[in-house]
């Protein structure tokens, strides 16, 4: 049987569709992902964009939230004992006392000596610096430096408080009172305790 040159032309062509067809066929496809509903789910893509107007209204609110603790830290951090070093807050601590003392009316309180404790961290990122007082006072000038301790703009708090009755017609008192101020913890980092 012999193949006529118009057959052997019909032959090479479909040959060659048959190639294309193939290649085509097992070629690899690159895979499409698809995320989130479809675009014809109309619902479920409003209830998405409200979830995504929901998420960025409470963004805000924790910005503003963020903000206000920032702001609220930062004024009560005015009341940290502003020092470089630990003998220098010290210092600080023991003009604190005195000028607290000095402001008692009608009589100031006299402080006959001071000792200091060793500072200790309160929390991560301060420090307690101590500052023990000896005097003698009366039981309302007692009282009156207590609150005015309590009222200072200073971070201070009474840590220790010993009393001795001395004298009991005059109701005096001998006191030992040890108070605390508050610091940043860089000034233990740089004692190295």
């Amino acid at each position: 049987m012999t193949i006529s040159d118009r057959d052997r032309r019909a032959l090479l062509f479909l040959a060659g569709a048959v190639a294309v067809t193939a290649i085509v066929w097992l070629w690899p496809q690159p895979s499409v992902e698809v995320v989130g509903a479809p675009a014809s789910d109309a619902p479920s893509a409003a209830l998405q964009l409200d979830r995504a107007r929901a998420e960025a209204a409470l963004s805000t609110a924790r910005e503003q939230s963020l903000d206000a603790a920032r702001a609220d830290l930062a004024r009560l951090e005015k009341g940290l004992i502003a020092a470089e070093t630990l003998p220098q807050a010290q210092a600080q601590m023991v003009q604190i006392v005195r000028r607290v003392a000095r402001a008692q009316a009608p009589s100031p309180v006299e402080i006959r000596s001071t000792e200091f404790g060793s500072a200790r961290p309160f929390g991560d990122s301060y420090a307690e610096v101590l500052l023990s007082a000896n005097f003698e006072c009366q039981i309302d000038q007692l009282v009156n430096l207590l609150s005015d301790f309590a009222a200072q703009p200073e971070l201070l708090a009474v840590d220790e408080l010993h009393i001795t009755a001395k004298n009991d017609k005059q109701k005096s008192m001998t006191v030992r009172l040890t108070v605390a101020g508050l610091a940043r913890a860089a000034l233990l980092k740089k004692v190295g305790a």
